[in-house]
């Protein structure tokens, strides 16, 4: 019972008949007797301790944090709406700091765009590497606008690289997906079809927009700034955008050539 108040009730005191109140950890919270903290090197060293000190830690953040979203703000009398995200330059923000939003957007900006390219491309009957190219130029600058700071979870990378690969498919000639006859399909390995269509995987073209500023941010003390920043109370633990897929300690100087002699998808 004393477990169960410690992970799930933290502040509240539980006192069956019969026993003394306890006095509370002041980690984990977990009512314990005197006796705990003299066996087997005292309370404050075991598991439970320090697992219960994490949860309630969190515990206290996210109550915090709920009570920070009850306060209003008036002004002359009228409170003020509440705006969990909103547009700022062309891109979403959300109070979370989740670019999950963002990421959507800018899929259904890709979509739309791609739908009308498509249409003529596959009118004037261009070839795998044309298409290629005009999806480098065109539709990724529409699908990664703001992806140089990005902080891309698995599900959010995986959107990406589905609509990456799927437009791959449209593109090319040889490697295509095939239907048989019993309504199954087969499906060719992703690198055969971006190499006919001469395009990289979608991390690679990211990782290159975020070198093209790293230069540039890395000079700057802002950076420094941003570095000493803590998170708003609350949030998930992300990586830092500065922190995915590459190092500023590492940057890959601007006029080092691509690898498929193209520099259109570097922003």
């Amino acid at each position: 019972m004393r477990r169960h108040f410690c992970l799930r009730h933290p502040h509240d005191w539980v006192i069956p008949d019969g026993e003394v109140r306890y006095q509370k950890c002041d980690n984990c919270g977990m009512q314990t007797s005197p006796l705990a903290w003299i066996k087997n090197g005292g309370h404050g060293t075991t598991k439970l301790c320090l697992a219960g000190g994490e949860r309630r830690q969190q515990h206290l953040r996210r109550a915090e944090a709920t009570q920070a979203q009850r306060r209003e703000f008036v002004i002359s009398g009228d409170t003020l709406k509440r705006a969990e995200s909103f547009k700022y330059l062309g891109r979403w923000l959300s109070e979370d700091d989740h670019d999950g939003r963002a990421v959507r957007a800018q899929l259904t900006k890709a979509r739309t765009t791609w739908a009308r390219l498509g249409k003529v491309l596959r009118g004037e009957y261009a070839s795998p590497r044309i298409c290629g190219k005009f999806y480098k130029s065109v539709i990724q600058a529409v699908l990664l606008f703001g992806s140089e700071t990005w902080c891309l979870t698995p599900a959010l990378q995986a959107r990406l690289d589905g609509f990456h690969i799927r437009a791959a498919y449209r593109m090319a000639k040889v490697h295509r997906p095939k239907r048989h006859p019993d309504g199954s399909w087969t499906y060719p390995a992703s690198e055969d079809v971006l190499k006919e269509c001469g395009l990289q995987t979608m991390s690679e073209y990211i990782r290159r927009r975020r070198n093209s500023i790293a230069e540039y941010v890395a000079t700057r003390p802002l950076l420094q700034t941003c570095k000493d920043g803590e998170p708003r109370r609350g949030t998930p633990h992300r990586l830092w955008w500065w922190e995915q897929e590459f190092s500023l300690d590492e940057v890959v100087p601007l006029s080092t050539p691509t690898s498929d002699g193209d520099d259109s998808s570097q922003g």
